[in-house]
Order: C-alpha cells, then sequence, then structure tokens
C-alpha cells in the first residue's frame, strides 16, 4: 500500500495533470507523456520525486540556478505568463524549505517579466552577493542566447557552485540543435540556450529538474520518443535535453505548483504554498511587465488559454490537498 505521503502527493499529480487547454495540438497529450515520464523515472508521483531530490540537495547558502523563458517576437516580446509565476513560486518554497538562495536566469528581453513577478511572489530583488545575505531574496540574471552561451554557462557554474539546477518552462534545442515552439515552429529571436548550462551540469554531477507541458522544454528529452509519438509535430520539438527529474503538467506553472506542494507534504510545512492573492498577484505584475498569453498572445490575465480564476482554484485545492492530508487519525464523531 502506499504511504500518507505518497497518497497525498498522487492527487497533486492528478490535479496538476488535468487537461484544460484551447490548443488542438495540446488534446490528449499531457496524460500520455505523464505517463511515459513515469515510466521513465520508475514510477511517480512526479511532484514527490523532485520534492525529495530538493529535500536532497538543496542546502542552506548554497546556491540553485533556476530558469525559465518561453516566447519571443513578435507575439510574445518579453515571454509568458506560464513560467515565470512557476519559477517565483517553486524559488520562494525551496529557499524557505531549505535556506538555499535562487538564482533566476532567463533571456535579456525577459529579465525584467522575471524580476516583477519574482517580486509580486515574495522575494526581494538584490544582487547575487546581496541574495546570500537577506532572506527570501533572489537575483534575475540574463542569459545568453550567443556564440557566449557555453563560456557563460561555465561561469555561472564556476561563480555559484550550485547544488542544484531547475527549468520551468523553458524550451530546449532537438538532436539537430533546433528548438521549437509548441505548435512545432522554430524559435525566433535570440532564444537563451538554457541547454548549455544543463549539459555542464549534467557533467560535473549536479543533479537537476524539469518542469514542462509540451515536450519542448527542458527536461523532456528523459522521454524523447513519447514526445514524438503522442505529440503533434513532435518530431520535429522533441528536446533532446534530459534532466534527472522530469515533472509533466497541464502547464508549467502548475507542474512547479505541484513540486511545492510537494515539498510541504514532505517537510510538513503546508506554509509553502502561495495563496490564490499572490497567484493574482504574480500574473498581474507578468502581465504588467508586457507578458502574454501563452495559447493567444494577448496581454491578458490568462496562462496557456486559461483565465486567472482557474489557476487561483488550483493553487486553494492544492492547499487543501495538502493540508488535510497531513491530518493523521481523523475519525468523524458520528
Amino acid at each position: 500500500m502506499p504511504s500518507q505521503l505518497e497518497i497525498v502527493c498522487q492527487n497533486i499529480d492528478r490535479l496538476i495533470t488535468v487537461e484544460a487547454r484551447i490548443s488542438d495540438y495540446s488534446r490528449g497529450v499531457i496524460a500520455q507523456l505523464y505517463e511515459a515520464a513515469c515510466e521513465a523515472q520508475e514510477g511517480g508521483p512526479l511532484t514527490l520525486r523532485a520534492a525529495r531530490l530538493i529535500h536532497e540537495r538543496a542546502k542552506p547558502g548554497r546556491f540553485v540556478l533556476m530558469t525559465t523563458g518561453a516566447g519571443g517576437p513578435p507575439f510574445l516580446p518579453a515571454g509568458e505568463t506560464d513560467g515565470p509565476p512557476g519559477l517565483a513560486a517553486l524559488s520562494r518554497a525551496i529557499h524557505q524549505a531549505t535556506g538555499a538562495i535562487p538564482i533566476l536566469l532567463t533571456e535579456p528581453d525577459f529579465v525584467d517579466n522575471l524580476a516583477a513577478t519574482a517580486l509580486a511572489g515574495g522575494l526581494g530583488l538584490r544582487t547575487p552577493e546581496m541574495a546570500r545575505e537577506a532572506p527570501y531574496c533572489t537575483a534575475v540574471l540574463p542569459l545568453s542566447g550567443g556564440e557566449d552561451a557555453p563560456r557563460q554557462a561555465a561561469e555561472y557554474l564556476a561563480r555559484f557552485a550550485p547544488c542544484l539546477v531547475v527549468s520551468v518552462e523553458k524550451i530546449g534545442p532537438n538532436s539537430q540543435g533546433i528548438a521549437h515552439t509548441a505548435s512545432g515552429k522554430p524559435t525566433r529571436g535570440l532564444r537563451a540556450r538554457a541547454e548549455c548550462l544543463f549539459d555542464l551540469a549534467a557533467a560535473e554531477g549536479i543533479a537537476s529538474i524539469g518542469v514542462g507541458d509540451n515536450g519542448n522544454e527542458i527536461g523532456f528529452g528523459l522521454i524523447e520518443p513519447a514526445v514524438k509519438q503522442y505529440k503533434p509535430e513532435g518530431t520535429q520539438l522533441a528536446t533532446r535535453v534530459c534532466t534527472d527529474v522530469l515533472v509533466a503538467a497541464n502547464t508549467s506553472n502548475w507542474g512547479a505548483y505541484g513540486i511545492v506542494a510537494a515539498l510541504a507534504a514532505v517537510t510538513e510545512n503546508p506554509d509553502l504554498l502561495h495563496t490564490p492573492d499572490v497567484e493574482r498577484r504574480m500574473i498581474e505584475a507578468c502581465v504588467a511587465a508586457q507578458g502574454g498569453d501563452g495559447s493567444t498572445g494577448r496581454s491578458i490575465l490568462a496562462v496557456d488559454g486559461m483565465p486567472l480564476e482557474m489557476h487561483c482554484a488550483l493553487v486553494t485545492m492544492l492547499g487543501v490537498i495538502v493540508r488535510n492530508g497531513l491530518i493523521r487519525g481523523y475519525r468523524r464523531p458520528f
């Protein structure tokens, strides 16, 4: 029989993989990719696997490098509303649970979006050196998409010596080195080459987590054949970039929130979860900083075609799953 913790996290995984998107190319896909990810990782719940890795590897005073970034000109010149809120919530929870210091990386054109979202999520903005001294703070740094990307990745790893690297909604290239959008089109603009960071981290034995929703995000290299099989246009968009743990979800934000919920269950600290009010503030801040809805390209309070109210409701449901799931020995009195 599964343990109480495993049951809680099974329900977290069920919730974050409920399909509710508007795009035809996403219909019926996430359940297949989730099952393939479970098989590749010797079973779920996937959020529990990620939470345990965080709990094991993230240490007080150590840095965690965390990246996001999807979109580009002309439709999403400052990035999407999917990614920054998830990364911000997960960053704050990792810091609160472990004392590790999150450093956030994204495209230069997306830095303002990510910084505004992180601030709305409860993280102060500092230099990396000051973030090491001040609690609940982070630094948001640019990630190169040019020829200097491998050198910059090596410099970031040498400078921060991270105990963990995390990707939430960060597009990775296929085996030919070309990155594609969820609809199978080559990315436009100067995409940050986060794969350089993850390739080097893997070579140096640094643990990694990938969170995504379409199969073109960093981490899905772990199930590349399944992406090609189940995702429309999967043959070209499937990324080759693997991570130690992959969490597949209906949206990448939900995957990150699911990891936070699982970490709250592992540590028995529901306060790691953000509230619906914070969710609203993050998405509002993301849109105010020119972040757009990834399904429509519009500057509206939505994520992947789903309205703000749905994401606030999901945050509420995750909180109830964790808080009620941590209660032991309750029997109704009738």
